[in-house]
């Protein structure tokens, strides 16, 4: 059974980072670049931010044994199988989660105007996740 108290807890984590992420959307990219401290928030934001949606698929996989992922990614091709999130966003959260790789792994080839382009086309992405995780929690016993 889903620990619908957990994933609250979580999706509580997201909306601070999400809260975060709205400040630095506001800069202008001029003065998002200029101060160094904003690039290494946005990137630290993006990777928890990510993480945390990764946890709560995860979690939904796990407590309701729809399979075992073997990678990142394949958490939301399940959901998407199982048509918890749809096409589109699966999509969408596959190449998040290819970002977030790049983040943690190959982080020095990330251009920082890459990361603020990033949080400008792609924080409605998380908002998405949550609204499709609500929709089937409320579905859930």
């Amino acid at each position: 059974m889903i620990d619908k108290s957990k994933i609250s807890l979580q999706f509580e984590e997201l909306n601070r980072y999400l809260k975060d992420m709205e400040g630095l959307k506001q800069l202008s990219p001029e003065s998002f670049l200029a101060d160094q401290r904003n690039v290494y928030s946005l990137r630290y934001l993006l990777q928890v931010s990510i993480e945390t949606c990764i946890n709560i698929s995860n979690h939904i996989i796990s407590r309701n044994k729809l399979g075992i992922p073997k990678e990142y990614a394949e958490v939301f091709r399940i959901l998407n199988q199982e048509k918890i999130i749809s096409n589109e966003l699966q999509t969408k959260l596959i190449q998040m989660t290819r970002f977030r790789n790049r983040l943690v792994h190959v982080y020095w080839d990330i251009d920082d105007k890459t990361i603020f382009e990033y949080l400008n086309t792609h924080l409605n992405d998380f908002h998405q996740f949550k609204s499709a995780i609500t929709v089937f929690l409320q579905k859930s016993p």
